[in-house]
């Protein structure tokens, strides 16, 4: 399960690299009143020092921030004799709110090797003394929670990294818009003052605290010499985090591989807009928690366990109605539907009302043929969109990864089936050289608007697939369906 949803890592990390720039920090101690904007303009005396100082002292007196995120990474590889070069290019807008505490992050990253774009979105929130991150990708949602560390997570400490280092400060000033005077300051943060920037962006590695020293991040500022206000800020991590991935590319299954961009941006800050920031209730119910035992690596060792909370109310039992259809339903709303057992498959006792899985198997059991149904209801929060990139996600991590061969997507693709239209997309691969495997996403929407999905998978050991037939498999599955 956790190589499954090593994509879904990689995209959180990147999206926490750039998160991290976005927020207000602590609230800004009381002073003195700044002078006026007119005497600030005509300062021609200014220092990089100064202009850090009063950026920093803005961002802490912002209830709010919001901006334009960019970022790039590019990274060159060599694994199991395949080489390649993977480009990741992220366009997100961020909020963040100070009071409470809480980060909004959503947009696309483009990913070249799949030539695809995955859409993607993250919410960070303070919940029990914990923050817990909410990543989303393709429809699937996952969280995670930790203890925030001093070392991570806004502006104004980076700008603190950056003071204690006065004298490696550059200052140039450029043109601005109406005749405002525009500043661009350079700095760096070096050594060990890089390890809780970087044990954030490196999510994926494993913590080396000496790697750090000689590294350096490299900053740039445009400074606004009237209000002190921030226009852009501009990280690059690149020898930094290649020197990280260098030290650990046996860990990541690499035999060579090479960090050759890594750069975050963010532009067109606003102050004190955002009046709130919220997690959908789709999004908390829906999230797989990646901190519970069942997707953790098993470490062989029993755990004490205790019995799980539920509320009363909860009833994940599946059951059957009167004309003995399974009755499908969510998690997060009442809808239903009925669904009987479809031709030639055997119901599994693993399911439950949110769950719906069909078995058959075949030849001694080396194939396996299983048919899982899900409900949706479509809202402004998930739609046939978010279907239809479902499995996008997981086939661009199978491009990076030396555990998969022969590994195809085929894009959306649309045909009728039991008298109802259905849209689909294909993955197939071989896993560890050992397991094929081919699974088709395929779903149609009801009349009402609510979409049925069934995802279509069969897995043979040591010999290719051969039990789907996607000229009919279609119309068992969807012949199942309640009229």
């Amino acid at each position: 399960m956790k190589r499954r949803k090593q994509i879904m890592i990689w995209l959180a990390a990147a999206v926490l690299a750039a998160g991290m720039f976005s927020g207000c920090g602590k609230k800004a101690e009381e002073t003195e009143p700044e002078q006026e904007h007119s005497e600030a303009a005509a300062e021609t005396q200014v220092t990089a020092e100064e202009l850090l100082t009063r950026a920093k002292d803005a961002f802490g007196a912002a209830s709010s921030v919001k901006g334009d995120l960019s970022m790039e990474m590019v990274m060159d590889y060599k694994a199991q004799g395949v080489e390649a070069t993977l480009e990741c290019r992220m366009e997100q807008k961020v909020e963040q709110t100070r009071e409470p505490e809480a980060v909004h992050m959503a947009g696309t990253i483009d990913i070249n090797l799949a030539g695809i774009t995955v859409d993607t979105e993250t919410y960070t929130v303070k919940e029990d003394g914990r923050y817990v991150t909410y990543t989303g990708s393709g429809g699937q949602w996952m969280k995670e929670a930790a203890e925030k560390t001093d070392g991570q997570g806004n502006v104004t400490e980076t700008l603190e990294l950056l003071l204690k280092d006065p004298d490696a400060l550059t200052l140039e000033q450029v043109d601005g818009e109406g005749g405002d005077p525009l500043y661009r300051v350079s700095g760096a943060i070096t050594g060990e003052n890089l390890s809780g920037i970087m044990s954030t962006v490196g999510t994926l590695l494993e913590e080396n605290t000496d790697v750090y020293d000689g590294l350096e991040a490299k900053a740039e500022l445009l400074i606004d010499g009237a209000s002190g206000a921030i226009r852009e800020l501009s990280m690059d991590f690149t020898d930094s985090y290649n020197t990280l991935m260098q030290a650990n590319k046996e860990a990541q299954g690499f035999d060579e591989v090479a960090i050759t961009a890594f750069s975050i941006t963010i532009s067109g800050y606003e102050f004190d807009t955002v009046a709130e920031i919220n997690v959908p209730d789709n999004v908390r119910q829906s999230a797989v928690d990646m901190d519970a035992p069942e997707t953790q690596p098993d470490s062989g060792t029993p755990e004490e366990t205790k019995d799980p909370e539920e509320p009363e109310s909860k009833d994940y039992t599946i059951h059957q109605n009167e004309k003995g259809e399974y009755v499908l339903g969510t998690n997060w709303d009442d809808n239903t539907a009925g669904i009987s057992c479809p031709e030639g498959f055997v119901y599994d006792e693993d399911s439950d009302k949110t769950w719906l899985r069909f078995n058959r198997r075949e030849h001694d059991d080396v194939h396996d043929l299983t048919l899982t149904y899900t409900l949706y209801t479509m809202d402004d929060n998930y739609g046939e969109a978010d279907l239809a990139q479902s499995q996008e996600s997981s086939y661009a991590y199978m491009l990076t990864s030396g555990d998969y061969a022969e590994v195809s997507f085929d894009g959306v693709q649309t045909v009728t089936a039991a008298g109802r239209t259905v849209s689909y997309t294909k993955l197939s691969y071989i896993y560890m050289g050992t397991y094929y495997t081919e699974e088709y996403n395929s779903w149609t929407v009801l009349p009402d608007g609510r979409m049925i999905q069934c995802t279509v998978k069969e897995e043979s050991r040591e010999e290719p697939c051969s039990l789907i037939d996607p000229a009919g498999i279609f119309d068992t599955v969807f012949a199942a369906l309640s009229e």
